[in-house]
């Protein structure tokens, strides 16, 4: 219940591909866009199911049409179907946590304290608010620590080779990048199995589990399969999205991952940053009473590794959910390390164990507390628009802060020209647009807005006109001619509501964009602020421009 607080935050995250889980629905098993398994989208498309039966036995819709209306006249409850899925999985975590804890030996109390770091884990919580595969992964790797500490310790190797195979297509099937921890804690893994049963028992565990996920991954991951030319091309757009050298060269991640790591919501907190650096010390510690410490130092290095391999490729731009799986992971090891040293047989490591574990779970409730309080808060989206239907209602208005205000039906049209002009221009071909989502005749209320051209995040200094990968529908470069001031006041646009204005327009790449926002400030009137009362979930300030006077 705790993830399922403020579920409807107001805002319906550019992450979150529900449409893609709707359109399996119809049929449609290959995803428009294949930067990740599909997974996720047919486990949301079952829960889509799950609530049309339910919306029938209530009376929200009489049949599939209602059903199929229901969602583009307003699909907030398929978002929010979608992000109770994401709870779900993510409260899973904690009763791994627990299961892991009992397994080395841990009493119900400790065990119960691990369980609550899993639990309370801020970014966890965080995460569960939005409909995306990075949940998953995370749990589905907590999962797979479980099931290889239970394979270790088993006397029945078959049972716990499949589960573990079963917990690695699972992982891999929410998102790809798994691999950089589960390769290395395969290796591990290997080398703990050879010395524990001989090579031979080895590599016959190592060939049931990838039999399994030989099996089941290309199953759960079908539309991938069925064009995996796509997939190969997506993920060429994905590296050049993700992989950043940055001007610190190749190491210039791992500071950005330190300071990360240390913070209380999008982290482990200062307290288990500081304990998954000594966890390894306190793993070799005379006194600990942990069984399998080398399943236990398997895992960190794996994450170790995984964590340092990705911070290097992606340079400093690291986003919160990049580290997710891997933070759990650490707070896990975290956890049982520190309640291993509150039962220690001296006074001071038995005392400095518990005061620690103590910190740490009040670092948590703090964070949690602060996400929960702000997925509750009430957004500015109202206030914005209530203020551009008051003032310019008679305006052509460019934006960058989502509105809910009705749009006239030319102004849809010019978005919609400029999204085939881009297609003719990258020779691509634009996936077919449901016929509900045009606008055939304007409200009386409409607006004469477009939403501000964007860009995928890390495709912003991409040249328009060199790419090194196949441009993609909607994965184009930044269009140079639409970051100038005269190419929208020819169009007749003067007013312009811009999202994070100072961040735009002094820190964020490329320097034509920046210079377009420093224009709008030093050339326009400044109309109101509108500070944000959630910037957790992208919420950010607001700022209104009004250019009438340079037409």
């Amino acid at each position: 219940m705790l993830r399922l607080i403020g579920v409807d935050y107001g805002y319906f995250h550019g992450d979150e591909r529900v449409n893609e889980a709707a359109k399996v629905l119809t049929g449609q098993i290959i995803p428009g866009q294949l930067f990740y398994p599909p997974f996720f989208n047919y486990l949301n498309a079952v829960a889509f199911g799950a609530l049309f039966v339910f919306g029938l036995m209530r009376d929200w819709w009489d049949g599939a049409a209602d059903f199929r209306a229901q969602y583009f006249n307003d699909p907030t409850v398929f978002y929010i179907t979608a992000r109770m899925v994401t709870a779900a999985i993510s409260a899973l975590m904690a009763p791994l946590f627990f299961l892991i804890a009992r397994r080395l030996q841990l009493d119900l109390a400790r065990a119960t304290l691990i369980a609550l770091l899993a639990l309370l884990f801020p970014l966890a919580v965080f995460m569960a608010h939005i409909a995306k595969g990075d949940t998953g992964l995370a749990t589905g790797m907590i999962a797979c620590f479980w099931a290889l500490l239970a394979r270790l310790q088993t006397g029945r190797p078959l049972r716990w080779d499949i589960v573990l195979g079963l917990c690695v297509a699972l992982t891999l099937s929410f998102k790809q990048s798994a691999i950089f921890v589960l390769f290395p804690l395969a290796i591990g893994l290997f080398v703990l199995l050879a010395r524990a049963e001989g090579m031979k028992g080895a590599v016959l565990s190592l060939l049931r589990a990838i039999l399994v996920i030989a099996v089941l991954w290309p199953a759960l991951n079908i539309g991938l399969i069925l064009d995996f030319g796509n997939f190969l091309d997506y993920q060429r757009i994905q590296a050049v999205m993700s992989v950043q050298p940055g001007e610190g060269g190749p190491l210039a991640g791992l500071p950005v991952l330190a300071a990360r790591a240390a913070e209380v919501i999008f982290g482990l907190n200062p307290v288990m940053a500081a304990i998954t650096l000594l966890t390894p010390v306190l793993l070799l510690r005379p006194g600990c009473g942990l069984p399998q410490k080398g399943a236990l130092w398997v895992i960190w290095l794996s994450l170790a590794i995984g964590t340092v391999a990705t911070a290097i490729l992606t340079g400093p731009r690291q986003p919160e959910h990049l580290w997710i799986a891997n933070f759990a992971g650490f707070l896990l090891l975290g956890g049982l390390v520190l309640a291993d040293l509150s039962r220690a047989s001296q006074t001071i490591p038995r005392a400095a164990g518990r005061v620690i574990l103590a910190a740490a779970l009040a670092f948590s409730v703090l964070g949690t507390g602060e996400v929960l309080k702000q997925a509750r808060a009430e957004t500015i989206q109202q206030a914005v628009g209530n203020y551009i239907r008051d003032h310019f209602a008679d305006r052509k208005i460019v934006t960058s802060m989502p509105l809910t205000l009705p749009q006239e039906k030319a102004a849809q049209q010019i978005e919609l020209q400029r999204t085939a002009r881009l297609a003719r221009k990258y020779r691509v071909e634009l996936p077919q647009m449901a016929e509900e989502r045009l606008i055939r005749q304007s409200a009386p209320d409409a607006i004469h807005y477009i939403n501000m051209p964007g860009v995928m995040f890390g495709l912003e200094s991409v040249d328009e006109n060199d790419q090194d990968y196949e441009v993609k529908a909607h994965a184009w470069p930044l269009q140079h001619e639409e970051w100038q001031l005269d190419y929208w006041l020819s169009r007749g646009f003067s007013i312009f509501v811009v999202r994070d204005f100072d961040y735009y327009a002094h820190e964020a790449e490329p320097q034509i964009r920046r210079q377009f926002f420093q224009t709008l400030e030093s050339a326009c009137a400044a109309g109101p602020r509108f500070p944000p009362s959630k910037p957790l979930f992208l919420e950010r300030e607001v700022r209104v421009f009004d250019c009438a006077a340079q037409q």
